[in-house]
């Protein structure tokens, strides 16, 4: 398959670099080997051997002579006779120097008997189109400009496929030179050295001001230089001491406009592609931003050699490609008062302005970098500012856009974080306040059901005490009361034993509920004695004796019982109105209670159950309001109400003096007294 044109000139390209190499190596390489090796390139590699050897010709007696001579001539300068090599009209006398575009020989113009700079496209570069291009460009850009510290182009020409242009030949240093010389030990300057730079290198020794003015001087006469080629249209892209020359009246010339970019013309330059010498590139040059390299780009380069005069040393100093990038992209220099102290602040103001990243941070142009050196040189004040803490956050945000970006998306991260935790601290803060209100109110209406149980049990409790009252101070004394008695205190007992259970929680209550229910369980106690003891009346009929089938050891013993009793009834009475209510209760219930035990020791336990049958018979309806008994014999509602009827109507009965079917029947009737009747009952 055919290459396609593109990829057969880097194949071209490629061949050359490594012949070229081989060469500057001490090595020959075997021409014959590579045009067997790239037959389809035998032609151009042909032409460039051609090319080659005609250059060897004409440039080696060139070298010798100049090895020879030395370097440097006077300016009553006279060719030197012999023939040493032609181009042209041009006969070359040495070498001066190499650059990227080309051989630099001091030379002789012949037809106008003139000292000149001819600079020669080598063969390799003129097979290139790009390279040939841009040394074309050279020689017009450089043509077309007339300023006095600007080297002019004489003529421009082509003989036997070799390219060059000529110049004004400067007889000096360029400031590369002056700088090296100013780096050697202080015990001064090479013999070679020229006036300004032996006078120089005394006032720097001295540290006198003088030699920062001398300084801001030829900053300034570049920077006009810069300005006229700028208002060409044209920007030199390659500003470093090696293109500066001083000649020996200390005037500057701006040289070697080779990479210069003319308005218009910007094909020859690609994205990424870094032109010019790294070390003094400007930041958008080095890292190759195609549309932003300009002006500002020179005044960045020519801030970097003033930097390099005052300090000696470059704005950055990386050992290896990489890093020199890095630094020229994100970092500053240092100060130059940070390497030499005796450099004038205003100075390294303008300076450090000049070499600002951002180019909109930079002098707008070249006129008014030279414009501030003139008002330092002349003691003004200059317009350089330093920058502020905002303004270099501005221009390092400008320089790292995308730390801004992650840093912005951070912080609105952080935001939305802060917005979002916000919302949910004030929903829960809600909640919290809804349910706090919640409880509030619940605790409300809990405190008031609260309040109302304490009021109903304060009045509960009154009554029942009430109840309690009325039993001990208005029934006490009454006689045939008992059983009402018994029914109330069993109702207030029952009260007093659920506000027991109600007030289980409160301590004090409950000590005092407790203590007032043991009371009354004690009184219901005493009444079921007393109530007991209202049976003796029974023993003295005959009929209850024979129904309780008396022995005759139990009869005598029982009459004695009875007579006893019925003694200590009668002795009772005379005590009332000498001994209050409550101590005769209680010699009642104590002598009932030793009464009782007698009787138990005497009857059997048959006996004394069927005691208790005759007992409740004998009341008649009003037994049935015992609970016990109705409760025993399982009484619904309905036939307690009509018991209750039964017994009214029998009591009011008896009160109109109507006796009824149940009136006026004793225990002994034996309708009255039914021994079965009550049997399932006790």
């Amino acid at each position: 398959m055919t290459p396609v044109p593109s990829d057969r000139d880097d194949r071209l390209n490629e061949v050359l670099l490594a012949y070229l190499e081989a060469c500057e190596s001490g090595r020959e390489p075997d021409r014959a080997g590579l045009l067997t090796a790239h037959p389809d390139l035998r032609d151009d590699l042909a032409a460039f051997f051609a090319g080659r050897d005609e250059i060897e010709r004409l440039a080696g007696p060139v070298r010798d002579h100049s090895r020879h001579t030395g370097e440097g001539m006077s300016q009553n300068w006279a060719a030197p006779d012999g023939e040493l090599g032609r181009l042209g009209d041009f006969r070359l006398v040495r070498e001066v120097g190499r650059g990227g575009m080309g051989v630099v020989y001091e030379a002789e113009q012949l037809s106008l008997r003139r000292r000149v700079a001819l600079k020669v496209l080598p063969f390799a570069s003129a097979i290139d189109p790009r390279r040939l291009q841009r040394f074309k460009n050279e020689a017009t850009a450089a043509a077309h400009l007339r300023h006095e510290h600007i080297v002019p182009v004489y003529a421009v020409g082509c003989e036997r496929g070799v390219h060059y242009y000529a110049m004004q030949f400067v007889d000096g240093q360029s400031l590369a030179a002056l700088v090296a010389e100013l780096r050697r030990p202080p015990a001064g300057p090479s013999a070679q050295s020229t006036v300004p730079v032996a006078r120089l290198s005394t006032e720097r020794t001295g540290g006198g001001p003088a030699h920062f003015v001398w300084v801001a001087g030829l900053g300034q006469q570049a920077a006009r230089a810069l300005e006229h080629a700028h208002q060409a249209g044209i920007v030199h892209r390659d500003i470093k001491p090696g293109n500066l020359l001083l000649d020996p009246g200390e005037r500057l010339w701006v040289a070697d406009f080779g990479l210069a970019q003319v308005a218009g013309d910007s094909g020859l330059t690609v994205t990424g592609e870094l032109l010019g010498t790294l070390r003094y590139a400007s930041p958008e040059q080095a890292l190759g931003r195609r549309g932003v390299v300009d002006h500002r780009s020179d005044v960045y380069s020519l801030g970097a050699t003033l930097y390099e005069l005052l300090t000696l040393r470059p704005p950055f100093d990386g050992r290896d490609r990489n890093e020199l990038l890095r630094q020229i992209a994100d970092h500053d220099p240092p100060a130059p008062r940070a390497i030499n102290p005796a450099v004038p602040a205003a100075l390294e103001t303008i300076v450090l302005k000049a070499l600002r990243k951002d180019p909109a941070d930079r002098y707008p142009t070249a006129l008014e970098f030279a414009d501030d050196l003139q008002r330092f040189v002349e003691h003004k004040p200059i317009r350089a500012r330093c920058p502020g803490f905002s303004e270099r956050f501005r221009s390092w945000a400008r320089r790292h856009p995308a730390a801004i970006l992650v840093c912005a998306a951070v912080l609105l991260l952080v935001t939305a974080g802060s917005v979002f935790s916000a919302a949910l601290v004030g929903a829960e803060q809600e909640r919290t306040r809804v349910e706090q209100h919640r409880a509030e109110e619940a605790y409300q209406r809990e405190r008031l059901r609260a309040e109302e149980a304490e009021a109903r049990f304060v009045l509960a409790r009154r009554a029942v005490d009430e109840l309690f009252r009325v039993s001990e101070e208005e029934l006490a004394d009454r006689p045939g009361m008992e059983m009402l008695r018994t029914r109330v205190l069993r109702s207030a007992l029952a009260y007093y034993q659920e506000f027991l259970v109600e007030r289980r929680d409160d301590p004090g209550a409950r000590a005092e509920l407790l203590e007032t229910t043991q009371h009354v369980e004690k009184i219901l106690a005493d009444l079921a004695v007393l109530r007991a003891a209202t049976h003796f009346y029974l023993l003295c009929q005959p009929v209850v004796l024979d129904d309780l089938q008396l022995t005759a050891r139990q009869r005598p013993l029982m009459s004695d019982l009875t007579t006893r009793v019925g003694k200590e009834w009668v002795e009772s009475f005379r005590d009332i109105g000498l001994v209050s209510p409550a101590e005769r209760g209680r010699r009642a219930v104590a002598q009932a209670r030793i009464n009782e035990a007698e009787l138990h020791a005497l009857l059997t336990p048959e006996q004394q159950v069927r005691l208790r049958q005759i007992g409740l018979q004998s009341e008649g309806p009003g037994a049935f309001r015992d609970p016990a008994v109705a409760a025993k014999l399982a009484l619904t509602p309905v036939q307690r109400e009509r018991i209750r009827v039964i017994e009214d109507d029998a009591a009011y009965g008896w009160m109109r003096g109507t006796p009824t079917e149940a009136n006026g029947r004793s225990a002994t009737d034996p309708q009255v007294y039914n021994p079965v009747q009550f049997t399932q009952s006790s």
